[in-house]
Order: structure tokens, then sequence, then C-alpha cells
């Protein structure tokens, strides 16, 4: 089967709930096997090619469970999963039927019963982790190594977006030199912050979007100080900015530490080769002075360490703030309340910015939605393969845009939140953006699948003067988000978080108490009741929190890849 698309845009600052994979089949002689497939394996003896996509004859059965997230849960029945258009494809064109053993409600139930699954030894023939999950099911018995079942099933268009952003997804899923899960893989770029600019207010002052971190400051303190709404009110605010600022989405200053050459909670490979904490380390300094001189002059708001981001981003529906440090995405939330209220409005993203004429390296990092896990003693492990490729030749394919309709189309059709298993393409929303602005120029959009369609529909509306969808050319459009999103693949700026392996055994016990105590520092320098000048104290204060600890196991497991 030949299929064209790509999944629908979702924004990300939302939490993102799909199927994740459950189920309790007996396991209770579940042997550690490397088994490669069952009627459609490689014969070594006899060399016989493999058709990845080969049906199943006869059909196999193939145990899941299902946790139902909030995504799907108005719309959700068990009745109405077992005869959606997936189960029948996977059954009718895969020789694949699924068998729901067990359903559950709500982000939580589903974490807890898979965790008793994983405790008990009875795990489903397919399973969707997390990486802690994973990690605990690596020391035991309970999986099957897929590394041959990667290399001989998996189809070139699904190697390729696995590996999209390089073999970290792989690695990730790797324990011991086995592949003991496939990486449901979903897009890292898409998390990198972007300086988001009310570029009428720039225009109204003169001013040209900021490239370096002086810039900012002068249109900052010119949004603040020269009335650019024009109400006569001093009550415009620079920088949005919100408790969490740590937190990549929305009203963040991430984008301003990456100005600084600093990157808070990601670890960074050192000059001696080893891995650091971001937080910890002294670039850092030159950031918390810049956002505390902002916080002194009155640039940023004085309470923001009481507002969460969607406090905070209530300031662009009322029209008053110039400047937000935040994902692709905000286009849509919150910037397009602005121009709801404000018809003339015209936020752009850009860049972030740097501290001088080199450009800054967005952090980002990996992006694995889950691990898919095949049972050890399962007859058939290359059905999770055959599983995926289905997904990726329908999404990215050549697929006749009727047979995508009548999974990822308009309702009825379910949508991918009913999938057993996925993988996203990491570029695929640059893609689009790519893709549109081509179409616009030639006035062709022949060579736009059905989703990017409906982008180019929404664009031109308001390009017609319906101001309700300047989001859609605010993210994809060609003066969108990811017109700087294009600039940072082009010209290689990504700085990928080095780690990316399961919470260590210290991690799980004091990262959470280390990123605290983080977080209340640095917002206390930036209010000014604490000083970069102890920043010292602080790093010592961190080890003894457990830090110089967890640093060691990262570098551990560093150095066993």
């Amino acid at each position: 089967m030949n299929y064209r698309k790509q999944k629908v845009f979702t924004m990300v600052s939302a939490v993102t709930l799909s199927i994740a994979l459950l189920a309790g089949c007996s396991t209770n002689n579940a042997n550690q096997t490397t088994n490669n497939g069952g009627n459609n394996s490689v014969s070594t003896e006899t060399n016989t090619p493999i058709d990845p996509m080969a049906k199943f004859d006869p059909p196999i059965e193939l145990t899941v469970g299902v946790a139902i997230g909030d995504a799907m849960a108005d719309d959700f029945t068990e009745e109405k999963w077992e005869n959606s258009v997936w189960i029948k494809a996977y059954r009718d064109e895969l020789g694949i039927i699924i068998k729901p053993l067990w359903y559950t409600k709500g982000t939580d139930a589903g974490k807890q019963k898979m965790s008793v699954a994983i405790a008990s030894g009875d795990i489903p023939d397919l399973i969707g982790v997390s990486t802690e999950q994973l990690a605990t099911l690596s020391r035991t018995n309970l999986y099957t190594d897929l590394s041959e079942v990667y290399e001989n099933y998996a189809t070139s268009l699904t190697k390729g977006i696995i590996t999209e952003e390089g073999n970290s997804a792989l690695e990730s899923a790797t324990f011991g030199g086995k592949l003991i899960a496939i990486p449901g893989t979903n897009s890292a770029i898409d998390g990198a912050s972007f300086l988001w600019a009310r570029q009428d207010w720039l225009d109204k002052l003169g001013l040209p979007a900021p490239k370096t971190t002086d810039e900012l400051y002068t249109a900052i303190k010119a949004v603040v100080e020269q009335d650019p709404d024009g109400n006569g009110k001093d009550d415009t605010v620079g920088l949005m900015l919100n408790k969490d600022f740590l937190s990549p989405g929305l009203a963040e200053a991430i984008g301003l530490f990456n100005a600084f050459d600093a990157y808070p909670k990601t670890w960074v490979r050192g000059e001696d080769g080893k891995l650091v904490y971001g937080s910890a380390l002294p670039e850092v300094k030159d950031a918390l002075s810049y956002l505390n001189k902002l916080y002194t002059e009155g640039l940023i708001e004085k309470d923001f360490a009481a507002k969460d981001s969607n406090k905070a981003a209530e300031l662009a529906a009322a029209g008053r703030v110039g400047f937000n440090i935040g994902a692709m995405w905000n286009g849509m939330f919150p910037l397009q309340q602005t121009k709801d209220n404000f018809p003339d409005s015209n936020w752009l993203a850009n860049p972030i910015v740097s501290k001088d004429d080199q450009p800054a390296n967005p952090q980002i990092k990996l992006n694995v939605e889950n691990y898919y896990v095949m049972r050890s003693g399962y007859e058939h492990p290359e059905a999770i393969m055959k599983l995926i490729n289905f997904w990726t030749e329908l999404n990215y394919g050549d697929t006749p845009q009727e047979e995508y309709d009548k999974f990822l189309g308009p309702a009825p059709a379910p949508g991918h939140h009913w999938t057993v298993a996925k993988a996203w393409k990491a570029q695929k929303n640059l893609q689009a953006h790519l893709k549109l602005k081509e179409a616009f120029k030639a006035g062709d959009t022949s060579k736009l699948n059905a989703e990017e369609k409906g982008y180019y529909d929404n664009i031109q509306k308001y390009k017609d003067g319906d101001n309700a969808n300047a989001q859609f050319e605010k993210v994809f459009g060609e003066t969108g988000s990811f017109k700087s999103m294009n600039e940072y693949v082009t010209n290689n700026l990504f700085k990928m978080d080095e780690f990316y392996g399961a919470s260590t055994d210290v991690m799980k016990n004091r990262l959470k108490t280390i990123e605290q105590a983080v977080i209340e520092y640095y917002t206390k320098v930036i209010m000014g009741s604490d000083s970069v000048n102890n920043f010292e104290k602080f790093v010592s204060q961190l080890n003894q929190l457990g830090l110089e600890e967890v640093t060691k196991e990262v570098n551990d497991w560093d150095a066993a890849k």
C-alpha cells in the first residue's frame, strides 16, 4: 500500500495524549528471545527476500491494551475503537488481528496499569512505554531484541523518519547492544524557542527586529516607555515572562539563556569531553544579570513569579506586551488573541537573539512519544515494524487523498489518536511551510497534501481579510515561525541535549529537588533578592543536593553508549 499525507498539526503547548499500548497476557515462561519473525521472516538458509509490507497469511493475533487519553475520551467507545478503520486495515491489509485486553481512562491510570504489568511480568505482545518504563524492562527478560527486525522489516521510508534527527532515537532504545524497542519518534526541532515581536509596534517606533541582546534591550525599553499602543497610558510590558521560565513553550526565558551560550536543564559536553549540567555552568550568570536588569528597570512584570504561562499570556489578549519568547505554535495561542482584539496588530517570529554577531544556538532535546516493545517469546515480532510501516506509508508515502481521508481526514475519520503504533517525521511542519511558500509563489496547489491544502486555504482566507485565520500565516505562512525555523535548520544551529537516556538512580530521587533549587535561585537573582556573586555557592549547594552524583551517573551512561 502506498500512502501520502502527514500528521495534523497539534499545539505542543497542551499535554498531548494518545493511545498507549498496555495489556496483560500471560508471560510466565517469557524467556528472552531474538526471534525475528514468523511467516514473513528472513530465512538465513534460503535467503528468501523480505517484503516488509507483506500480509500475514494466515492472520496473526496481537494483544494490546488501550489507554484512553483526553484527546479521544469524549468520543470513545470500545466498540468504536475495535471497529475503527485502523483496526480493520491492520486486519485486512496486514493480516494482524488486534486484540485489546483492557481499557484504561486517563494518563495516570494508563501508566499505573502499564507499570503493574511490567512489575508482574504479564505484558502484552506489544506494549508502548515511556523512557523510564523502558529502562525497567531492560533489566528483565520480557522483551525481544528487535535489532534484526528493524534492519530487515523497516522500510527505507520508516528508517529515514526514525533517523531524521540522527541516531539518538535508536540509541535511546538500545541497551547492552540490543535494540529492545522501536522508538515512536516525534519532532525535536519543534520544541525550539523563537523571539516573537509586535512588528507593528517596532515599525511605529522605527526599530528593526532585534538580532542581539543589546538591540532587544533597546526595543523592550522603547515598548515600555514610548507608548506604542497610543492609548496614553503607562501600561505596556516589554517581555512576557512566567514563573516556570525554564520550561519550553510560552512566556519562557530559555531563548534568552541560549543567547548567552547558556543551556539550562540540559546536559552539554564540556571541553574535557565530559557531560555537564547546563544550569550549573557560569554562562548562565550573564543571562541572569540581563533578566535582572529588565526586572529592575520595570521592563517585565513585577509579579511574573506568581503567574503560570496561561496567566502571563493574558498580556497578549490585552494587547499590552511587545515581546514573547516561546515555541513555533505561539502564533496560534496566545498571539491569535491579540489579532482577534486588535485587528491591526502584527506578531512575527524571529530567531532568538545573540550576545554578539554570531547566531545563537536554540536548545532542543530528543522527542520520543512511545517506545514499542515486543514481548519475549511472541512468534511475530516483525508485526511492530509492519504497523509502523503502514503508518509512515499512509502519512508520507504516495497515498491517494481519498484513502488518506478515511484515516486522518475530517470527521468521521478517527484521526491519529486511534492508531496502535506510529512515528512522526521530525521536519513535517517545516516541510509544510516550504511547500506552502512555493505554492503561493507559483499559484499552484497541486503538490500540497490535504493537510497542507487546509493550511493554504486558511492562509488565503487571512490574506482576503479574515483575521481569525491569521494564526495559520503566523506559523506556516511565508512570514510564519517556520521561516525562522528554516534558518535554524539551514545553518545547523540547534544545540541538542546530550543526555537522552532514562533517569539514573540518583536522578530519579534528586533531580526534581535540584531543578527546584535552580528555579528558586534564578528567580531570586532576577528579582534582586540574590546575586550572581553567589553563583559558586549555589553550585556547591546543587552538588550537595546530589548533582555531583547525578553527573557521575550521566557520564557513566555516556561512556557505555
